[in-house]
């Protein structure tokens, strides 16, 4: 059965345009060109997704999407505004939007969106069983089995083949590069160079040239002329890590290449013309960034033109086990050792523990098993960090008072985080939501410092 999309806008060339475009894809399309008319729609029937204006006569967009939300909690809407502001963006996204979509805009970019929201919806609302480990799937270099993961790859299925700019969000250690590559590969650029930055890594004075090149004697060192990413991605694609970690000259920059698909490199004055698919990816929330005013609202747009979200290894616990025997098996065969797998006790172990570093530290964590154990089979010994004994889900001894627990619960769960980012206080600070200063004076208090 077709999908059924509401579109409630009052610009009747685009409502037009998106009705029929939506219709070309096989979509059941409503239209409605005010908000009482879309009240009416929401009211009489139940719609897999919607496109709603923010600036409507009558009943606004943003009521609409409560209403829309109220009355259908899996589905998908998205918003459109003329008028935008990050403090719009940011109320409708906290009340269910799915995405923001700033006019003028391509009207394909949100066709395309639109498809990997309603195939993720598919995979969401399924009613299938768990399913189990005949099941495991690989996607690129992506093992899973879960849901949650299933619809990932799913929408990165759907974006691959278009040109559209994808803003890949996640945790440390969730797997951004790996999507930029999945989505690299299944491009028409796969034939071409996937150039990979990462901005955090870069001290803010050298990014501007690291990406953009450099002409002979721009600086003091500047001995010769210098290609950037940017030039070197020509065809194919540039990955951003850390985009939140560009200074506002870098900002400025960037936005351009976006926009005219041209710059000039520090030093020059020659205008080099680009042909680049950028992929960005950030731990952090975008929309934060902008009101902090660390980022400017703009670019903001232009990188989040389609957004993968990573889900935290905590929250796709059935993907731990199909990962750890993968990791298992590729660290195993270069050692020629014969490790038939995980006892029931290492198996507990690895569902018990909550992986603040997500994909990166189990595979760490394997890693270290695989090459230190003399056993055939891995136990929490070969699992557990060599400073803390290692436990069995409810097993061990306990404190005997309760502050006394909490004090151990907490001493524990912040060595993991900085095993985690191999020591990195400020990435551990901005995992745990909390100042530096903060950290430091937990990490004394708990005797870790």
């Amino acid at each position: 059965m077709a999908k059924s999309v509401l579109v409630v806008e009052d610009e009747r060339i685009l409502r037009v345009t998106l009705a029929n475009d939506l219709k070309e894809e096989g979509y059941e399309v409503t239209s409605a060109a005010d908000g009482d008319e879309g009240f009416k729609q929401i009211r009489r029937r139940r719609f897999d997704a919607a496109l709603l204006d923010l600036k409507l006569p009558g009943v606004d967009g943003l009521q609409l999407l409560k209403m829309f939300k109220a009355s259908n909690p899996h589905g998908a809407a998205v918003m459109m505004t003329a008028y935008g502001t990050i403090q719009s963006a940011v109320a409708a996204l906290k009340a269910g939007a799915a995405d923001y979509f700033l006019k003028p805009f391509p009207t394909e970019d949100l066709v395309v969106l639109l498809r990997g929201l309603l195939a993720h919806q598919g995979v969401a609302t399924s009613s299938e069983p768990d399913v189990g480990p005949a099941k495991i799937k690989q996607f690129g270099d992506l093992v899973y089995v879960s849901r949650k993961m299933a619809a990932v790859c799913d929408l990165i299925a759907t974006v691959a083949p278009s040109d559209a700019t994808v803003l890949v969000q996640g945790e440390t250690g969730t797997g951004k590069e790996l999507t930029a590559r999945a989505i690299h590969r299944q491009s028409s650029r796969r034939e071409q160079p996937l150039v990979c930055v990462s901005c955090a890594a870069i001290p803010e004075t050298l990014l501007e040239s690291e990406l953009f090149g450099h002409e002979r004697g721009a600086f003091t060192g500047a001995v010769q002329e210098r290609r950037g990413r940017f030039e070197l991605a020509h065809g194919g694609t540039l990955f951003l890590d850390e985009v939140t970690d560009l200074g506002p000259a870098v900002q400025a920059k960037l936005l351009r290449v976006l926009q005219e698909k041209e710059f000039e490199r520090v030093g020059g004055t020659r205008t080099l013309k680009v042909d680049v698919r950028l992929i960005s990816a950030t731990r952090k929330r975008l929309e934060d960034e902008v009101l902090a005013g660390r980022m400017r609202e703009d670019l903001f747009y232009r990188l989040k033109v389609i957004t993968v979200r990573l889900p935290p290894l905590r929250e796709r616990k059935e993907d731990i086990l199909p990962l750890a025997q993968h990791f298992l098996e590729a660290y195993r065969r270069p050692l020629r050792k014969e490790i038939r797998g995980l006892s029931p006790e290492a198996t507990r172990y690895l569902l018990a523990h909550l992986w603040p570093g997500n994909v990166r530290e189990l595979q760490a964590t394997i890693q270290r098993a695989v090459t230190l154990t003399k056993c055939d089979v891995l136990t929490p010994e070969d699992l557990s960090p060599d400073d803390l004994p290692a436990e069995s889900p409810g097993g061990g001894s306990s404190p005997h008072h309760l502050n006394e627990a909490v004090r151990e619960a907490e001493r524990r769960y912040l060595h993991e985080i900085l095993q985690s980012v191999g020591g990195q206080r400020t990435q551990a600070a901005q995992i745990l939501g909390i100042s530096r200063k903060t950290l430091w004076k937990k990490l004394k208090a708990l005797g870790l410092e």
